[in-house]
């Protein structure tokens, strides 16, 4: 359970969750319409945030 809170600290996994959450949204509401040229771009910016994201870590999770 510690490592679970530990994890949670980290803005990567953070940005993860709020990833999985909208795409699971978006797959059963449907709520975005976006045509495969905004999916490429979306994906090119998700990308863009882990890369960055990854950068800026400085500690392990378990150093949380």
């Amino acid at each position: 359970m510690n490592q679970i809170k530990q994890a949670l600290k980290s803005k990567t996994v953070q940005f993860s969750i709020a990833l999985a959450v909208l795409s699971i949204a978006q797959g059963y509401v449907g709520f975005l319409p976006v045509s495969p040229m905004g999916q490429a771009v979306a994906g090119c910016i998700i990308a863009s945030c882990v890369t960055v994201l990854r950068a800026v870590t400085t500690v392990p999770l378990n150093q949380k």
